[in-house]
């Protein structure tokens, strides 16, 4: 499914028109880049105001747990003169007696408890436990009767390294008031006149609605959750009750040290109390704080909307504009296809770049019409020389019959030497049938070749003679007919008739590279540089001033086979000249 949506995809994009991709590619980029640039804004946004939000947190957490501290301090701190007081340690140290003594010392003890509610703000009750006796004074909001639990205190006296230190403990169901939960601070009372001897503990208790009011947050409008969590990670005091001794799912902050973390969608801001291995923790809702960045980003998706249709305009509009010219181009080009080949182009107002261009369309469709023009011209010659070539098939055949007959006769008579002749031009002719084929092997056009010399040996025996040295690994290599035929008439001809002494041609054949190269080698008088370099010049420029048969010959090899193969001419070592032939291993 997704390979085919892929492929649908690219289909598309493939059929849609240049102007149309231009469009869409320029509406895509101005789109990613407004999203990374709004990306990096809310990232950079965001970070910035959960930075702040922490800071802000923590600074109030921190002034929060400074209050709370100073609070549980004074808190602690509140026994110091109260624990030598002389009737406390008399009340300890003596037993219970029944008069008024005795009562009077209570009442004393009363008294000291009286003063530290009434010298303390928010303590709900403070009690004295007799270790002598086991029984306890209370001074509070009800009776404690039998609901008083002081095994706490009495486990911290049990202890072989106790101090005058006070025990702390955590928040708990108190056991006088069971409907609140309450801290409680124990105080070891010892003996003054015996060191390190317990006679009792003295034991206040603070609500924890009291300390809650110290670290909990008071503007309301701000959805900041503030709280206690121990240790352990339970929650020991919370302005929600029912959430006192839940799990707060915190415990991969307990550290014991400050810091803040992001945790199920929330920033936790946490404030270590050392003394109570206490968290003062206080949670805000990401989503809160980042509602007006959510408010910016809408507005920002709104905006990349109005970009993303203004683009489109836009874009249509530019690449209308940037394809003028190439619509001009695209229609110039149809009109070439068309046949139109003197159409032009100029473009020089769109810039240096559209004046190249329409440079190199106007020489391209030059080029064009020459090299059509050209075609033309050499279609044309081609179909000249096949028509020639079939003209000249119609006599041969007439000539050849002839001569076959003139031959019989002529060897009944006894005449050999007009036998000889008559039999090389009958094989002359029937090699220049050759069943209408324009290509034959060049075993048979050296044969050809060779019926036409022995005539010509016959016809100027006192002035030259001939020879053929082509190696048989050549036999099988095509060769357009009568292609050597004419290069030795003319070296016979325009070489050897001239000359007095005896002169001689001969064919041969040499691989170079890839090539055959059949020479036509001949003594005769030969030609100066400057007439064999324009005897070159004039066979590739087609001139009609050299003979028709050479330039015939030249003209159908570059046909059949191309550009660099046709016929070459050369001063030899013999005096005379080389015509050089140059054929392809294969046709």
């Amino acid at each position: 499914m997704k390979n085919w949506l892929l492929q649908s995809v690219k289909k598309t994009i493939r059929n849609l028109t240049f102007r149309s991709k231009i469009t869409y590619f320029i509406v895509i980029t101005i789109c990613i880049t407004v999203l990374i640039i709004v990306a990096f804004s809310y990232t950079i946004t965001s970070r910035s105001i959960k930075e702040q939000a922490k800071n802000m947190t923590m600074q109030q957490l921190e002034q929060n747990t400074l209050n709370l501290e100073d609070y549980l301090k004074n808190i602690e701190s509140t026994p110091d003169n109260i624990i030598n007081d002389k009737s406390l340690q008399e009340y300890l140290s003596n037993a219970d007696k029944d008069n008024l003594e005795f009562t009077e010392k209570v009442d004393d003890v009363y008294k000291l408890m009286s003063n530290i509610l009434g010298s303390k703000r928010n303590i709900l009750y403070v009690y004295v436990y007799k270790l002598l006796n086991g029984k306890e004074l209370y001074l509070g909001p009800t009776k404690a009767g039998n609901k008083s639990d002081f095994s706490t205190g009495i486990g911290y006296l049990s202890k072989p390294d106790v101090t005058g230190s006070p025990m702390r403990t955590s928040f708990r169901k108190d056991p006088v008031i069971n409907k609140e939960y309450t801290l409680s601070v124990y105080r070891p009372i010892f003996d003054i006149y015996r060191i390190r001897q317990p006679i009792g503990i003295l034991g206040i208790s603070v609500s924890e609605d009291v300390v809650a009011r110290f670290y909990s947050h008071s503007n309301t409008n701000l959805p900041l959750e503030t709280f206690i969590m121990d240790g352990n990670g339970m929650i020991i005091s919370h302005m929600n009750k029912n959430r006192i001794y839940a799990d707060a799912g915190l415990k991969n902050i307990v550290h014991k040290q400050d810091g803040s973390k992001e945790i199920n969608g929330k920033l936790v801001v946490y404030k270590y109390v050392k003394d109570w291995d206490w968290y003062v923790v206080g949670t805000l809702p990401i989503s809160y704080l980042l509602r007006d960045n959510n408010v910016m980003l809408l507005a920002i998706f709104i905006i990349v909307i109005l970009s993303f249709i203004v683009g489109i305009f836009i874009s249509y509009g530019f690449s209308k504009h940037l394809f003028k010219p190439f619509d001009e181009l695209i229609y110039r080009m149809s009109r070439v296809s068309a046949g139109d080949m003197e159409t032009r182009i100029s473009l020089p107002t769109y810039g240096p770049d559209f004046q190249q261009v329409s440079q190199g369309f106007n020489i391209m469709v030059e080029h064009i019409d020459e090299l059509m023009k050209k075609i033309y011209e050499e279609q044309r010659q081609l179909k000249e020389i096949e028509f020639k070539a079939l003209q000249s098939q119609i006599n041969p055949h007439f000539l050849y019959n002839t001569l076959e007959s003139i031959h019989w006769q002529a060897l009944l008579c006894g005449h050999h030497e007009i036998s000889t002749m008559v039999k090389a031009l009958a094989g002359f002719y029937r090699i220049s049938l050759s069943k209408g084929e324009a290509i034959i092997s060049l075993k048979n056009e050296a044969e050809h070749v060779d019926n036409y010399m022995t005539i010509q040996e016959i016809r100027y025996k006192e002035k030259m003679e001939s020879y053929i040295d082509i190696p048989e690994e050549f036999y099988d290599i095509n060769i357009p007919k009568m292609t050597l035929q004419p290069l030795v008439e003319n070296a016979i001809y325009h070489g050897l008739r001239g000359r007095e002494a005896k002169g001689f041609i001969k064919i041969t054949a040499e691989r170079d590279g890839n090539d055959i190269i059949v020479k036509t080698i001949d003594n005769g008088t030969g030609m100066t540089a400057e007439q064999i370099s324009r005897l070159n010049q004039t066979l590739e420029d087609n001139d009609p001033s050299v003979g028709y048969g050479v330039r015939n010959v030249h003209q159908r090899i570059k046909l059949f086979l191309g550009s660099p193969y046709g016929l070459y001419y050369e001063s030899n070592e013999y005096g005379g000249v080389t015509v050089n032939v140059r054929l392809r291993s294969e046709i």
